[in-house]
């Protein structure tokens, strides 16, 4: 638990401004997927797929110029790759949430939908992108040039152990 508790708080500031975009991103999200399920004969998971990409991009402008802006970006090509890769399982799990509610469950309409997207595959999403983005697409770098892939080394390495 004290792992945790240092972990936190050596994150806290990241993980805030990781939340102000994605924020940002859910407000994109939100009215792409509703104006779309509402005025589109599109289906709920194709609706829901096209908010999270438009949800993605602007996430992807604020990670990088915000949120993660001290980072090195000197393989730019590298990172966004990640970054698609790692939103393409976020986007996944958010979309398998609303195919499920739908398909599985039964449940349809404009309710149902948001409720399976951003009550319950958002944050699951979210936990995910994070910690992922975090440590692969937006890593630290130690003084000595080396690349810090986990949280836990970082608070390792400033506590001693």
């Amino acid at each position: 638990m004290n792992w945790l508790v240092r972990t936190v708080k050596s994150l806290y500031a990241e993980m805030l401004k990781f939340g102000a975009v994605g924020a940002v991103g859910v407000v994109a999200d939100i009215s792409t997927s509703n104006v779309l399920w509402k005025y589109t004969d599109l289906s709920e998971w194709v609706a829901a797929a096209i908010g999270t990409t438009v949800a993605t991009i602007t996430a992807y402008i604020g990670n990088r110029y915000w949120t993660f802006r001290n980072r090195p970006d000197d393989d730019r090509r590298r990172e966004m790759l990640l970054f698609a890769l790692i939103s393409a399982v976020g986007m996944a799990i958010e979309v398998g949430s609303v195919y499920v509610s739908s398909h599985y469950l039964g449940m349809h309409g404009a309710l149902a939908n948001n409720v399976a997207k951003f009550g319950f595959g958002l944050p699951v999403a979210g936990i995910f992108r994070f910690w992922t983005c975090h440590v692969f697409v937006f890593p630290e770098i130690k003084a000595d040039g080396r690349e810090v892939s986990i949280p836990a080394q970082r608070v390792g390495a400033t506590t001693g152990e």
